[in-house]
């Protein structure tokens, strides 16, 4: 199944007056949950769905201990999982505490061989799905934004 896409205008926040510029975003068609990947982890292993449940749940228990305790974790060749923190500037070192920390978030880095396997993916106008012209793929060259962001690079789709 392809990823989803359609074209969305945006202006420049840093040159308002300026014309919008159209960019590529992925569309979303739904979210799985946990009940959903364990019963896939079943089918593709000897775990019935309860223990995979099970092994999905142990997982995030220790990726969280771990990471909580100051350390990253690198799974296989999917990549490292660590902390990220965001936080308030301030004039002074004296006046650095953990009351300046803003927000403590999870950073993903991808290995390269993950990121290489997502560089594969093919691409399905929504527009064109949605007025029956069937799956008119829009290429595997990975270009444009899938987040909707400001990124100009790659080919034109």
């Amino acid at each position: 199944m392809p990823i989803l896409i359609k074209a969305i205008p945006k202006v420049n926040p840093h040159k308002p007056s300026e014309p919008q510029k159209w960019y590529v975003t992925q569309v979303t068609t739904s979210q799985v949950d946990e009940t959903q990947v364990a019963t896939e982890l079943a089918d593709e292993t000897t775990l019935n769905p309860a223990e995979a449940i099970m092994a999905i749940r142990q997982l995030r228990k220790i990726l969280l201990r771990r990471l909580l305790s100051g350390e990253s974790v690198k799974l296989g060749n999917w990549g490292s999982f660590s902390v990220a923190i965001s936080s308030m500037g301030v004039d002074t070192k004296e006046q650095v505490s953990a009351s300046n920390i803003k927000s403590v978030n999870l950073t993903f880095r991808p290995d390269e061989a993950f990121k290489a396997d997502l560089q594969k993916a093919q691409f399905a106008w929504v527009d064109k799905l949605a007025k029956g012209h069937g799956n008119d793929s829009a290429g595997t060259d990975g270009g444009g934004s899938s987040d909707g962001g400001d990124d100009e690079g790659g080919s034109p789709l």
